[in-house]
């Protein structure tokens, strides 16, 4: 799972590091960085993997625009660092962005990931004064920590050099860890935009969901055990619910729930509310995500629905991750949610004046028949 993340000049995140558990709930006020963090996992997994659905990867000024640089530091250099443990160690990937003003694109000025100390890829920026020029190096590493790391001269630095290695029965490691980032989820569920049609299978759902039907289409097919499993769910949780349909309709697949009740009736995926539509996103990524290893990012994942709908859901969360090797970051306002959770598992993101973001855990402080909603939204929360 991911144990910490680092982020310097980043727009709000200055020298910013969090270390994570298995389930995770991130507080604050709005605009206290907390939607950034997800933003800053989402970008690195593009840049480290691409767009597998549209087959396509990511430059660096894709992704790392010099807008997005702390507007009151004066330094053109961000840092990230993940650490994922798994696999038997801890994997630290760093990666260093250099912008370069408004004539010339951001490149990559270092890249590196270990694994328990030992290095599986290197890049680094080799100023050649003998060429005169900057020349983008890097090495790779097999498995064996013994053996001298292969010297790639003259390597690409607007792209993730992590992703472009294939798997090779020398680089398993590696390939653990591509696999692992693949298995981070990010959502912010905006059901005015999901649609009911789909011209292609997809394997990752989007930010915002507007692709769960190519989704669906996917899992149809590669996890029929687990759309059964889901659907015996939603039986339970949506009123008359019986089961979904995705038919083919000339180059597309329309995506429709079947009701027995009150009437029988079948609905495309847009007729339905948005209420629904969020319930069948978010046990959908429950029930069929990866059966281990995988990070769940969800934005607010109370928008839409009443409190009888959310609670049930949260609770299988807590299920999952104590059944599976599972980890789950949510970011919630909802009253009841904190309570639940924020006393375990709560961060406390603050941003004063405008300034970096800082993060704390959250402790019960004891106060008698004050539940820690009700001292959020009293301020006392803030004290140290």
């Amino acid at each position: 799972m991911l144990k910490r993340i680092y982020v310097n000049n980043f727009r709000c995140l200055v020298n910013f590091e969090l270390t994570v558990d298995s389930l995770n709930l991130f507080l604050g006020s709005n605009g206290s960085g907390k939607t950034t963090v997800f933003e800053v996992l989402r970008k690195l997994q593009k840049f480290i993997l691409g767009d597998q659905a549209f087959q396509q990867d990511y430059k660096v000024s894709d992704l790392f625009a010099s807008k997005d640089l702390t507007r009151w530091q004066k330094s053109n250099i961000q840092k990230f660092e993940l650490d994922i443990q798994g696999n038997g160690g801890i994997y630290k990937y760093t990666l260093e962005i250099e912008h370069q003003g408004d004539y010339a694109p951001p490149r990559m000025r270092l890249e590196s990931l270990t694994f328990d100390g030992q290095p599986l890829f290197n890049f680094w920026v080799d100023d050649a004064a003998d060429l005169g020029i900057s020349v983008g190096q890097a090495r790779l590493y097999n498995d064996d920590p013994d053996r001298e790391g292969a010297f790639v001269p003259f390597f690409d630095w607007s792209r993730s050099g992590i992703g472009f290695i294939y798997e090779r029965p020398n680089n398993l490691k590696l390939t653990w860890f591509k696999k692992r980032i693949s298995n981070f989820f990010i959502v912010q569920i905006n059901p005015f935009i999901m649609e009911s049609e789909s011209l292609k299978e997809e394997s990752s759902p989007n930010w915002d969901m507007s692709n769960y039907a190519a989704w669906y289409s996917y899992l149809s097919q590669e996890s029929q055990g687990k759309i059964l499993k889901l659907t015996l769910e939603l039986q339970k949780i949506i009123q008359g619910f019986d089961s979904f349909q995705n038919s083919k309709s000339g180059d597309v697949r329309i995506l429709s729930a079947s009701f027995t009740r009150p009437s029988k009736a079948a609905y495309r995926l847009n007729e339905l509310s948005h209420g629904q539509k969020a319930l069948i996103v978010l046990y959908t990524l429950i029930y069929c995500s990866p059966d281990d290893n995988f990070t769940l990012c969800i934005d607010e994942p109370e928008n839409f629905l009443a409190l009888p709908e959310i609670r049930p859901w949260w609770r299988r969360v807590m299920d999952y991750c104590l059944e599976n090797q599972a980890q789950v970051m949510l970011i919630s306002h909802h009253p009841s949610l904190i309570n639940y959770l924020a006393s375990n598992s709560g961060y406390w993101f603050e941003r004063k004046d405008n300034e970096a973001v800082r993060v704390r855990r959250i402790n019960d402080t004891g106060e008698e028949g004050l539940s820690v909603a009700k001292l959020i939204e009293l301020g006392w929360i803030y004290d140290e």
